[in-house]
């Protein structure tokens, strides 16, 4: 049996262009993910090329999983007979990641190079809110004047576009850049001595550890023979960047995309990266994907009809051999109550009329706000339904707090962990002492830590006591401290889980938890 059997003549002529760089401009519905992943196989099983070769980047890490999925089926037994279920015990050695998480990994075995700890932390959206309001404040930034939300996305377009604190300095054109700077390069100061990146960093770290680097540069150039990209147009400058690096020895890059659904552009997205890639590489193959299997002919031609409009896109003539199913009904409700009632009879009309199950039905809305409507309406009417979307299991409140224990026993310059849990559970810190120990280490350009261990070694009674705080924070903070520095200590011989066991014992966490204190 042909391993390319099922794909149509665009699909199997993308799967099988290995050499050299290829464009495949794929509409929505058209079967990319199958053209990537056949295209992987192909390389392996036909072309001979060994796994650790090979690397796909992708643009969430469900996609990476749903990749892998694919390629290797979800155990050795998945009856599914995935691709190359039969390299089940051998999927390490390929490389299917985010390209964050993909620089995450290269930061961590060659970071040393440019002087990053390899025990770095990389701080998530909160963590760097919490370190960017920490910095507004030590260059006198009101947060009042300046959003602090404004000013990091402010940073984060920058880093995208590999453009650090200093080459910020040079762009200047407006107060609000120079606004932009001063907290950029005091939160750039702050993450150093936490030993921290945020996100975009691990992008713009990888870019100058290449760049100035070239023996590393090689390693992975030789390792990495087959580059493969998929969203391409959600790419921004930094990855576009990375990828072109380590594609410069062989040239063989596979980007995947479509101009027309590019759609995260707030998140830097730079929909130039796939429009200028034959620019770029001027003899690449263009291979255009136009066959949709998933819609029907009458949402195709509307959404034909909408898309005509944009400006920058590349031409191609979407077609499908379904049928041309409903027509598309627009209905314009007096408020937003009539508009949930509207949506709420539809769709019990799908379900009592047509006979679809409900879970064959999704409503979708525009903004989190639009769906209290929608589930007053089914409270109202007593339809079953599910809200997708809740807190994720990494933002919840006791994931993170044992996180930042976590990452401080590895850390201990994370001074976002730290000030998180110092006080977690209730020990008797409060935050005027957690500002006096922050300033300290703003004026001896120290750590939380280090303030923690220099201020309480100071006498705390008598005439020659010179200690900052009341004997009773003290002997708080004393506590505090033995207790990080013996599970450190403890970290080296216990396995994670034990670890986490550890934790919750020791710091009175788990205790805290199952009591249910609102602190």
């Amino acid at each position: 049996m042909d391993l390319l059997d099922g794909l149509n003549k665009q699909q199997r002529e993308a799967a099988e262009t290995v050499e050299g760089p290829l464009l495949i401009i794929a509409g929505p519905g058209s079967g990319k993910t199958r053209v990537i992943t056949h295209r992987i196989a192909y390389l392996v099983r036909v072309c001979g090329v060994l796994p650790y070769r090979i690397t796909a980047m992708t643009f969430t890490n469900k996609a990476a999983r749903e990749m892998k999925e694919r390629l290797f089926g979800k155990s050795d037994q998945d009856p599914a007979a995935p691709l190359l279920r039969d390299y089940w015990d051998k999927q390490q050695d390929f490389t299917v990641s985010t390209f964050h998480a993909f620089c995450a990994s290269i930061l961590r075995r060659e970071g040393h190079h440019i002087g990053l700890d390899r025990s770095y932390t990389i701080y998530d959206d909160e963590d760097q809110i919490d370190l960017l309001k920490r910095s507004m404040e030590e260059v006198s930034v009101d947060p009042k004047h300046f959003a602090p939300r404004a000013i990091l996305s402010a940073i984060s377009g920058a880093k995208s576009q590999l453009i650090d604190a200093q080459g910020f300095a040079m762009k200047r054109q407006s107060y609000f850049d120079e606004i932009v700077h001063r907290v950029y390069e005091r939160y750039q100061d702050l993450l150093s001595q936490s030993q921290a990146l945020d996100f975009d960093d691990l992008l713009l770290k990888t870019h100058l550890l290449f760049d100035g680097t070239p023996d590393v540069l090689q390693k992975y150039q030789s390792r990495y023979a087959y580059l493969l990209i998929d969203e391409f147009q959600d790419t921004n400058v930094a990855q576009y960047a990375i990828a072109r690096q380590l594609a410069q020895k062989h040239g063989n890059i596979c980007v995947v995309g479509d101009p027309d659904q590019s759609i995260y552009s707030w998140r830097n997205a730079d929909i130039r990266n796939i429009l200028s890639f034959q620019n770029d590489y001027p003899h690449a193959k263009v291979v255009t994907l136009e066959e949709n299997y998933r819609s029907t002919k009458t949402i195709l031609e509307a959404a034909r009809h909408l898309i005509a409009l944009n400006r920058q896109r590349v031409e191609k003539n979407l077609w499908t051999n379904n049928g041309r199913g409903r027509p598309i009904v627009i209905s314009e409700a007096y408020n937003e109550e009539d508009e949930a009632q509207f949506v709420i009879r539809e769709t019990e009309q799908l379900v009592e009329r047509d006979g679809y199950p409900r879970g064959d039905i999704a409503v979708m809305y525009r903004i989190n706000a639009q769906s209290r409507a929608l589930e007053e309406a089914c409270l109202r009417y007593g339809v079953p339904y599910q809200l997708v979307g809740g807190t994720k299991f990494y933002q919840r409140r006791e994931v993170k707090d044992v996180i930042a224990y976590l990452r401080l026993i590895v850390n201990p310059h994370d001074d976002v962990s730290l000030a998180r849990i110092i006080n977690i559970p209730p020990r008797g810190i409060g935050q005027r002492t957690v500002d006096n120990l922050a300033r300290w280490a703003r004026e001896t350009k120290g750590t939380l830590f280090s303030a923690i261990e220099t201020l309480t070694s100071q006498p705390q009674e008598g005439e020659g006591s010179t200690a900052p705080f009341p004997s009773r924070t003290s002997r708080a903070l004393v506590s505090f401290d033995g207790l990080i520095q013996a599970l450190t200590k403890e970290s080296d011989e216990l396995e994670v889980v034990k670890l986490i066991e550890e934790v919750l014992e020791r710091t009175g966490y788990g205790r805290h938890i199952r009591d249910g204190t609102k602190e």
